[in-house]
């Protein structure tokens, strides 16, 4: 007869409708924690970002994964088109230049890239505004630190000067963000700062200040993990296993001859069967070609591994897998195009681009390059350079994702567009143009070609689809626009 706690356990797992939920043999030992998104975030974020520091440094297969999403993500830049020339003249000339940086080494485009990889490989990344002198490169008189999430002291706890703090962030009634306690030096430097200090001094920076970006994953979480923590393991073992075959295949590719002299004095002694090398040296591990030596029976014994298996089907299976976790597509993280075509690239490209743009839209441009726009602004209004109020019209641009096969997806574009089932300013977002910046560019270069009495056959005004002139009212229309002057169109009829 079963006992009490087991009649309870199997009532309450009738009760449970989701097998997940029941307690059976195949869940025994499955024992999830309960803490919230920040407890358990806490207590890994360090120790997963050292790990995929490392990884990354040393797996070719983790780097990659890093590369590839600040190249699609960022790749030359998250650009931001401004509706008036003088915030526009202002932009280009801080955003395009290094003194945007505090250590003048990138620009806006490299720090963003720069925030991006580090936001992968460690889970977060924090940007600092600092202040200082306007000069003809900097006009609004700002720069900005990028420092890595190891900055943050996660040691301060509960209320600290009277504000509620997690793990180093100080919080407000809504649990926003008010304030992040930094640490002034990164915590693996050995240098001491000036007045004695060392990086276990932290002071609390208020969050106007301070620019947090993570991808948020659950509700009230303050802080993430790397994105490598789901393939870690994974992609550890699948170098393991690949050092392991590399030796396994040297030791198969050593052809040696061990050479048996004849010496009864050592058929009984305590050195018996060891091999050893010409000059009497124990031997321990193989080289190609090497002649051994031991006592005994006389006789000649060529050593000759046998090969082994392949390894490709697990390798394969891991990636795929290692691939699916960093959310990439396994001809992306191995490179390997052999069993790709058109429709299975393509198939795999658009599901990644949706991510993508997850990511562009919902944490790269709200946590990083709109709050730097806001902040570009506010130094400018209060040196004069424009009015206080934002400017209606201020687009972020993401970079333009390549396409797959150019004549295929541009005729696609043509017909959507024709059809009205994409916009044209969507259509030249897809590019990466802002649709303003993009006509004005046409009406630039369409008057340079009239200035010039020059008609490329690439001109719809004047040059059919097919080839063929455009009808004669409308190459006049096109002259009188381009001249300013009302001309009779041209006779077009022979003449007798």
């Amino acid at each position: 007869m079963p006992n009490l706690s087991q009649r309870i356990v199997g009532a309450w797992n009738v009760i449970r409708g989701y097998a997940a939920a029941q307690d059976t043999r195949a869940s025994a030992g499955w024992a999830p924690s309960r803490g919230s998104a920040n407890a358990e975030v806490g207590a890994a974020a360090a120790t997963v970002a050292r790990r995929a520091r490392d990884a990354v440094r040393n797996d070719p297969y983790a780097a990659r994964i890093v590369d590839l999403w600040t190249g699609n993500a960022v790749g030359a830049g998250i650009t931001t088109r401004w509706p008036d020339d003088a915030h526009g003249r202002a932009w280009q000339r801080w955003a395009e230049s290094t003194a945007c940086d505090a250590e003048g080494r990138l620009d806006l485009y490299g720090l963003q890239a720069l925030v991006m990889r580090a936001v992968v490989e460690s889970g977060e990344c924090f940007v600092r505004f600092l202040p200082t002198a306007p000069s003809p490169s900097n006009p609004i008189g700002l720069r900005l630190q990028v420092l890595e999430s190891d900055h943050l002291d996660t040691a301060p706890q509960g209320m600290m000067e009277g504000v509620p703090t997690i793990q180093g962030i100080a919080l407000g009634e809504a649990g926003e963000p008010v304030g992040y306690w930094l640490h002034r030096v990164h915590p693996g430097a050995s240098w001491l700062l000036p007045g004695g200090a060392t990086w276990l001094s932290s002071q609390r920076v208020p969050a106007a200040d301070v620019l947090h970006i993570y991808r948020k994953r659950r509700p009230g979480q303050l802080r993430d993990v790397s994105w490598l923590a789901p393939v870690l393991l994974r992609l550890r073992d699948l170098g393991d296993y690949e050092a392991a075959l590399l030796m396994k295949a040297k030791i198969e590719a050593c052809l040696a001859a061990v050479v048996t002299e004849e010496g009864d004095e050592a058929l009984t002694g305590a050195a018996a069967g060891l091999l050893r090398d010409a000059q009497g040296r124990t031997v321990e591990s193989f080289e190609p070609g090497m002649i051994l030596y031991r006592r005994g029976m006389g006789s000649v014994e060529v050593v000759n591994p046998s090969g082994g298996g392949s390894h490709t089907t697990f390798a394969r299976r891991a990636l795929e897998a290692a691939s699916v976790g960093a959310g990439l597509t396994y001809d992306q993280v191995s490179g390997d195009l052999t069993q790709a075509n058109y429709s299975s690239l393509r198939a795999g490209k658009i599901e990644f681009r949706r991510l993508c743009e997850q990511v562009q839209y919902g944490m790269l441009i709200p946590m990083l390059v709109r709050p730097i726009a806001d902040r570009f602004h506010q130094q400018g209004a209060l040196l004069g350079l424009w009015g206080v109020d934002m400017p209606d019209g201020v687009s972020h641009v993401p970079p333009a994702h390549e396409m797959i096969d150019p004549l295929k997806d541009t005729t696609a574009l043509i017909a959507q567009v024709r059809a009205g089932f994409v916009p044209q300013p969507e259509a030249a977002g897809a590019f990466g143009y802002d649709f303003r910046a993009a006509v004005e560019m046409i009406r630039e270069a369409n008057a340079l070609l009239d200035d010039a009495g020059l008609s490329l056959d690439t001109d719809p005004r004047r040059v059919a689809k097919s080839g063929a002139a455009q009808d004669a009212a409308q190459m006049a229309a096109v002259e009188i626009a381009a001249t300013g002057a009302a001309s009779p169109p041209r006779d077009t009829a022979p003449q007798g």
